[in-house]
């Protein structure tokens, strides 16, 4: 009876132990010491395709058509287990013929045997295939996300549920001079030195976007020690089942400076407009010394052509104004000779407004001196000068129109249009003095105007 009880026992635990072996769904075979194959589970057949028949008792290598006979697996089996009789997670790549390409997980263990029976060894066998492809492509995507997120040309921050920062671009850290070490791992307001403490921010991520999935375009202006002043248009949106926030940062300063720009230029040349046709007006409708109406016309052309030329100077310039000697310089093919009109000054900076009016006057004097003064005449000449002098009242331009070996000049008995519109120009528009005198050896303009 003792007997029968201790047999009973060990086929309990026989059968017992199989049973637990065939209801593991990972892959097990049990070898003996030679390396033949002594059985296998039925996850074992159901992975690789075989039958037991073709599997138990034999050399294990030349399983499968020596499918098995893998240098990693002669590596583990031969020269690290009986070295460490327990080997853990050994990774082992091969392709079989019925199976295609699989990375396994092997964990080997020599079972010792009571009294001087050999030992046997398990194999367990983890098929890790899927788990390695769903890893590679996991790191490839994020690999792919991150270098679409440093190629976005606008800062982005990546943020989790508590704001602390996750990561943070290229765009980023470049246009709000800052550095890694000082980004991630830190809440968001604390960022630079607690310069991101906005209150307009806070209201955005603390109230509006936890009742929101997203948020676009909402324009916060605020200092920043490093870079100055920017006005930003905040765009953020949840991504819930990755519990992260994503918050995009457009700099649009330089747009809402270029915005007001334009409309500061608008207003202005909406000003210069009506101020040019307030001259265009006065040059039409006032009379002109009697002149018949075929000159009168080309007296008037030619004004309007020289308001032309300098508003094609004006705009060149956005209408910040224009250079003196640019204005000057469209004389010098009214003389006769290279040397007929002499030209002596430095640069100057006029105002728009001064340059019309400069510019109509100096037609005015040259279209005089043409007619009647000294370009009339082949040995005319005329020295325009001009310098800036510095008085009580500020900076001043000092203006000097000189004719000379030209007919002889009499003062005329009227005042008339060119001469009105002359001292009109400088006392008037410039806000300067003007001294037309009518020597007998030349017309002389001295004036002065204030400078800015």
């Amino acid at each position: 009876m003792p007997g029968r009880t201790v047999d009973s026992s060990g086929e309990e635990a026989r059968t017992l132990a199989a049973g637990i072996v065939d209801t593991i769904r990972q892959p097990l075979l049990v070898l003996n010491e030679d390396l033949t194959v002594r059985s296998a589970n039925r996850a074992f057949y159901r992975a690789f395709r075989v039958e037991p028949a073709q599997t138990e008792g034999r050399l294990l290598y030349e399983l499968g058509n020596r499918q098995w006979d893998i240098p990693r697996l002669r590596e583990l089996l031969s020269e690290i287990l009986p070295q460490r009789h327990t080997v853990e997670e050994f990774e082992v790549e091969h392709r079989f013929e019925t199976i295609g390409e699989k990375i396994m997980l092997l964990s080997a263990r020599r079972l010792r045997r009571p009294g001087r029976r050999p030992p046997l060894i398990l194999v367990a066998i983890e098929d890790v295939t899927e788990r390695r492809r769903n890893q590679w492509l996991l790191e490839h995507q994020k690999e792919l996300v991150e270098k679409i997120v440093d190629t976005v040309r606008e800062p982005l921050l990546i943020l989790h549920e508590d704001l602390r920062v996750q990561s943070a671009n290229r765009a980023f850290y470049d246009r709000f001079k800052v550095d890694p070490a000082g980004t991630e791992g830190h809440m968001v307001y604390d960022l630079g030195n607690r310069q991101w403490d906005i209150f307009e921010l806070r209201r955005l991520l603390g109230e509006v976007l936890p009742d929101n999935e997203f948020f676009e375009d909402f324009e916060v202006e605020h200092e920043f020690k490093a870079i100055g002043r920017r006005v930003m248009l905040l765009n953020a949106r949840r991504v819930d089942h990755l519990q992260l926030i994503l918050l995009a940062i457009e700099d649009v300063t330089g747009r809402r400076r270029a915005e007001q720009e334009r409309e500061l230029l608008v207003g202005e040349l909406n000003h210069r407009v009506k101020n040019l046709f307030a001259v265009i007006r006065a040059l039409i409708t006032q009379g002109d010394g009697g002149r018949s109406a075929a000159d009168a016309r080309q007296v008037l052309l030619g004004r309007m052509d020289t308001l032309a030329r300098t508003h094609d100077l004006l705009f060149a310039s956005h209408w910040q104004g224009a250079d003196l000697r640019s204005l000057a310089g469209a004389l010098q093919p009214l003389g006769e000779s290279a040397q007929a009109i002499e030209i002596d000054g430095a640069s100057v900076r006029l105002t728009a407004r001064q340059s019309l009016s400069i510019s109509i006057v100096l037609h005015e004097l040259a279209t005089n001196a043409a007619k009647y003064g000294a370009l009339s005449t082949p040995a005319g000449r005329i020295r325009l000068s001009w310098q800036v002098e510095d008085g009580e009242e500020g900076r001043q331009l000092r203006f000097v129109w000189q004719e000379r070996d030209g007919p002889a000049v009499t003062p005329p008995q009227e005042m008339g249009f060119g001469t009105n519109l002359i001292r009109r120009a400088f006392g008037f528009e410039l806000d300067g003095t003007a001294d037309l005198a009518f020597q007998p050896e030349g017309v002389r303009l001295t004036a002065t105007i204030p400078l800015p």
